[in-house]
């Protein structure tokens, strides 16, 4: 995905200097703050009620994750359950774009966090309960750390379908040197998580604050460091 023109970025002013930024290689926080510029469109689809949905069934696994898994045989199915329960709630919420990255976010960062140092498939279903437990933080905690692996996941799908741009011609770099790239800007765009306000357990107060949350993350992510301001 990424080499199709197909599935560049628009032919418009606000993304074309998201690429330009992308392929100058611009210092990181400058490429994130064109992204989240650009990224109009994607902040009414990451805050629209079917993502919002996942945030709320994340802020219910702070709970009820570790019996889960427990009572299942493995922890990889207590997970694979609780993503297609959340799917089913997204579904009846109004269609948005970022489903996908919503429902990718939800499983990516429910697994590191029973996975710990190792992977989910070396934890046994006692030991990855554990791993969560110690793991998760506060409520709110674990939902900003979703709203964190959300923007990862934005970043890296829309740096991605530019990749081809990055490796073409005598003076583009090496594909391994493109996905170090995309990674570090994803991480870039993760790390603007830490800083955002925290909700509270209750899981009905994240679904009232989730837009004011991606407002907040999208904000965060347009600002340019104070030198070039």
């Amino acid at each position: 995905m990424g080499t199709s023109t197909s599935f560049r970025a628009p032919a418009e002013p606000r993304w074309q200097a998201f690429v330009v930024a992308l392929q100058q290689q611009l210092p990181l926080e400058r490429v994130r703050s064109e992204l989240f510029n650009a990224g109009q469109e994607w902040e009414e689809a990451l805050a629209a009620r079917g993502v919002a949905s996942f945030a709320v069934a994340i802020a219910q696994a702070w709970e009820d994750l570790p019996n889960r898994i427990r009572q299942a045989e493995r922890p990889e199915q207590a997970l694979a359950t609780l993503a297609i329960e959340a799917r089913a709630v997204s579904d009846l919420e109004e269609p948005t774009p970022a489903l996908a990255l919503a429902e990718r976010a939800f499983t990516a960062l429910l697994s590191r966090t029973a996975a710990g140092k190792t992977s989910l498939a070396a934890q046994d279903s006692e030991a990855a309960a554990s791993e969560f437990i110690s793991a998760r933080g506060e409520p709110g905690q674990l939902v900003n750390s979703y709203v964190g692996e959300l923007l990862g996941q934005y970043t890296k799908h829309i740096a991605s379908r530019e990749a081809g741009r990055l490796t073409e011609g005598g003076e583009g770099i090496r594909v391994g040197e493109s996905r170090r790239l995309i990674r570090a800007l994803a991480a870039d765009a993760e790390g603007l998580s830490q800083n955002l306000p925290q909700v509270g357990a209750d899981p009905s107060e994240v679904g009232a604050r989730w837009r004011e949350l991606i407002r907040d993350a999208f904000t965060r992510g347009r600002a340019l460091p104070e030198v070039e301001q």
